[in-house]
């Protein structure tokens, strides 16, 4: 019941959120690309239009720090979206010291999975920020307090 629960609330999350629709996709694609079939990359052109696979991570270290800062920004907007004081100032500190925490790597690897984890972080915050508003909103819930 639960993973039928949060296959559902993947779906939702993947049609409001633009990043989890791309990672949605990024899966969704990786499955048939493993086939003997589609073993050869030239062998499938890329089609124009469409919802594309997201980028790769960037390998070279200019482009890994600028898609470094616009997670960070992202992260930060995302923050200003929460419903409470309390909960955005968390965000941020927590964003403040993971970056700088992290900003002297130089393993590409290293890299890519920070990366990559700053992304889902993301897609957290924007889904809690979401459900948060919407909770704080209701008016059932203002009676328990």
């Amino acid at each position: 019941m639960f993973a039928a629960a949060a296959a559902s609330r993947s779906v939702a999350i993947a049609a409001r959120s633009p990043l989890a629709a791309r990672a949605a996709a990024a899966a969704s694609s990786a499955a048939p690309a493993s086939s003997p079939a589609s073993s050869s990359p030239a062998s499938a052109p890329e089609e124009e239009g469409g919802d594309d696979p997201p980028p790769p991570l960037p390998r070279d270290p200019a482009a890994a720090r600028l898609r470094a800062l616009s997670l960070y920004r992202e992260i930060l907007r995302g923050a200003s979206k929460m419903p409470t004081p309390n909960r955005r100032n968390f965000v941020v500190r927590k964003a403040r010291a993971e970056f700088r925490k992290h900003a002297a790597l130089t393993d590409p690897d290293e890299i890519e999975f920070q990366l990559r984890l700053a992304d889902t972080n993301l897609d957290t915050v924007l889904v809690q920020a979401e459900h948060l508003t919407r909770l704080f909103n209701d008016p059932e819930y203002q009676n328990y307090n």
